[in-house]
């Protein structure tokens, strides 16, 4: 009886043996080596006719190459459809983005996103033109081996990408898996993008070069810098007062090591007025779950827009979308924070509610967190600003090669 697991774990594994060997077919060297086999060894009256036969093969190999050019630009791509892979790695913070994504690209009925994760968040996902691959988390299957989940990984992509063909391919998370590199690697003509944090290992990235069109960090796409901020009455969103708090210390990471600090542990644990909204999967210390909501996604919450405060760490993307909502924000950074971050994230406090502090600085946590609690300064210090900069997806979609107007 034939093993069906075994035969699909293999269909990668000899996709990328049989475009290696197409690969060293269509090479100048191995075309020159068979006229000469054939002339010298295998056909020696072939000798008399080498001249003629070179040019032939010269001849051949340039219209060949020049066929495969146009092969690439005009075959087998679905203009109107986007790829997008998210991990586990970082959390809520990964499952926003994607839905972040999916909704800017979906501006017309045309289009369309496919999304392929191994976040179990991602499950409830329901976007009108978005398709969603699931892949088990590798973090917590722990039955399956590294071999057979990277295997399981590269056979849901590859299929995925054939099924959809789409324009650009867009990998977002902190290190690109074995799984994730073989489907590209066996997927010559995908344009593909890699959006990484900005704190990675300089030898992944050199890795990840040799594999993807492009590679982008996700500070690159914030947009912070650039913002051009103009004075309104109101808040981008109407907000409706709100005794929820946010606490995202835990937004990008994964579920097992989101641990909620002692300090905010302690603080939360004794305050009776207010609630706190975590991230599902968070770690929510001794805080009694009666004061305690859990959120699938934390930016596309409908009751996002209405938090009276947030308590987070250094995700530039979720800052932003608080300071678009007037949310007065806690961003409590850490030592292995990259310096460009913190640099940005006090640029952006300078514009007020925003307090950035060092998660070694006790005493200033306490007292911001004061300051974010007694409803009388919170009110008003509410963000009345409006951001009129670019949706930060512009420049991503303009690496996937896609023309964006304005909306």
């Amino acid at each position: 009886m034939i093993d069906l697991d075994k035969v699909v774990s293999g269909t990668v594994r000899e996709a990328i043996l049989q475009n290696e060997i197409n690969r060293i077919r269509r090479t100048y060297s191995f075309k020159l080596g068979l006229l000469l086999t054939d002339a010298f060894i295998r056909r020696p009256w072939m000798i008399f006719l080498l001249p003629f036969t070179f040019l032939k093969m010269n001849y051949d190999y340039i219209m060949s190459k020049n066929n495969s050019e146009m092969d690439v630009v005009t075959t087998g791509i679905d203009g109107s459809c986007l790829m997008v892979m998210t991990t586990s790695e970082e959390g809520a913070a990964a499952s926003d983005r994607a839905i972040s994504i999916a909704k800017a690209w979906n501006t017309s009925p045309e289009r369309k996103i496919v999304v392929v994760s191994t976040n179990e968040l991602l499950t409830s996902m329901a976007i009108t033109g978005v398709s969603l691959y699931q892949i088990p988390d590798p973090k917590a299957h722990r039955d399956l081996s590294t071999t057979e989940w990277n295997e399981t990984c590269a056979n849901v992509l590859k299929r995925a990408i054939e099924t959809h063909r789409p324009l650009s391919f867009i990998f977002q998370g902190t290190y690109p898996y074995r799984g994730v590199l073989n489907a590209i690697s066996i997927s010559p003509n995908l344009n593909s993008i890699w959006l990484r944090p900005e704190d990675i290992d300089e030898e992944l990235i050199r890795k990840g070069q040799r594999i993807f069109s492009s590679i982008l960090t996700l500070e690159e796409l914030s947009g912070l810098e650039n913002t051009e901020i103009s004075r309104i009455d109101e808040p981008l969103r109407k907000r409706t007062p709100s005794n929820l708090i946010l606490v995202a210390t835990g937004y990008n990471r994964h579920y097992e090591r989101d641990r909620l600090p002692k300090i905010l542990d302690r603080k939360l644990t004794g305050d009776v007025d207010h609630k706190f909204v975590f991230p599902t999967n968070a770690d929510v210390g001794n805080i009694p779950m009666m004061r305690i909501e859990y959120w699938d996604t934390i930016v596309e919450h409908e009751e996002f827009v209405n938090l009276k405060a947030a308590i987070t760490r250094s995700d530039l993307h979720l800052v932003k979308e608080l300071r678009r909502c007037g949310v007065p924000t806690l961003c409590i950074i850490e030592s292995e924070t990259p310096s460009s971050i913190i640099k940005r994230l006090q640029q952006e406090a300078m514009k007020g509610g925003l307090f950035v502090t060092q998660m070694s600085d006790s005493d200033e946590i306490n007292l911001f967190l004061n300051a974010l609690f007694n409803s009388e300064w919170n009110e008003s210090n509410i963000s009345h600003e409006r951001e009129e900069a670019q949706s930060d997806w512009y420049e991503l979609f303009q690496h996937c090669n896609i023309a964006v107007s304005d909306q």
